[in-house]
């Protein structure tokens, strides 16, 4: 039975009414009956479509889990969360999780489900708005669901192997209301990723930059992330709860035409939109080398200190 996902639900920005947490419902092998309950931080982007695959295609019965979803709206509050023992694990990037654990942060990441699509990312203003290129988005407000996270570290990667000089002002607004707020000019242009960045084009704004394109296609960056703390108490179910992302994910590469029939059932997704939009990139896998060369670019960046060291950051689990 397919569970539904509502997009809805992450417009809120009233304080999540959050479970108790932790692996105490199982006996750790996920043979039994009795499964182990978890919580999860989600957010329906195609990016983390292998957290919701794997509920309704029984990766998670198989390992023994039954999984609670809690809609989050960014990144950084689900790296907040976990750390604060309100979640066992949540979706985040490499990219907030590596700004995280830079700051001190006691934080792991333990699965990576995608990489970046090609044209998955992009900044959309009005038809008639005299934004016309990267460079004259250089001060204009732009909204972005949260700052220090993936859209303005991308941003802020193409701009410098464009060679332009644009730094907007970026305004944290939930990516449901994102193309209201370009239309009715709270903000000058949104960033936004897909399905909401097809949505956008089909709502009539237009695309002034892609956030992904060349050597960016495939950046290993869509992550699941726990604490320290969880991942050294209970290490048998953060194993597990790898184990299905990375099924779900081998089990959704190359399905294409099922991942846009399935979407909208399993989220809410607007069917048009996904039916167009542009897809992640499943071929991936977790490594500590990944991870590192994406803490290097972010210190180059001046986003992080030289000498970020990925390997005390990750848990990488061997099939």
């Amino acid at each position: 039975m397919r569970t539904r996902w509502k997009l809805a639900a992450l417009a809120a920005t009233t304080p999540l009414l959050l479970t108790a947490c932790g692996g105490d419902g199982g006996d750790g092998s996920g043979d039994g009956d009795e499964l182990t309950e978890i919580t999860v931080g989600v957010l329906p982007l195609a990016d983390y479509a292998p957290v919701y695959w794997a509920e309704d295609h029984g990766q998670y019965e198989e390992q023994g889990l039954k999984v609670t979803f809690e809609p989050l709206q960014g990144g950084p509050v689900g790296i907040q969360q976990v750390v604060a023992g309100e979640l066992d694990f949540a979706f985040s990037n490499a990219i907030s999780s590596t700004v995280a654990s830079a700051q001190g942060a006691p934080v792991q990441t333990v699965a990576l489900v995608s990489g970046l699509g090609e044209d998955e990312l992009g900044v959309f203003v009005t038809p008639e708005s005299p934004i016309e290129e990267l460079g004259d988005l250089d001060g204009a407000t732009v909204g972005i669901n949260t700052t220090n996270n993936i859209g303005d570290v991308t941003f802020a990667r193409h701009a410098q192997e464009e060679g332009v000089d644009a730094e907007p002002e970026w305004v944290e607004v939930p990516f449901p209301e994102m193309v209201a707020g370009v239309q009715n000019g709270s903000i000058e242009a949104g960033y936004l990723p897909e399905p909401y960045a097809t949505a956008a084009r089909q709502a009539g704004l237009r695309q002034v930059a892609n956030l992904v394109q060349g050597e960016t296609v495939g950046l290993p960056v869509s992550t699941f992330v726990t604490s320290t703390q969880f991942a050294n108490s209970d290490a048998d179910t953060v194993e597990r709860f790898a184990k299905a992302l990375n099924a779900a994910r081998d089990d959704m590469e190359g399905k294409d035409d099922e991942f846009r029939s399935w979407w909208p059932e399993a989220t809410d997704a607007d069917p048009e939109a996904t039916a167009e939009m542009h897809l992640p990139v499943l071929d991936v896998q977790l490594s500590v080398e990944g991870m590192q060369d994406i803490a290097d670019f972010m210190a180059e960046l001046g986003i992080i200190d030289e000498g970020y060291d990925a390997s005390e950051f990750t848990i990488v689990n061997e099939d």
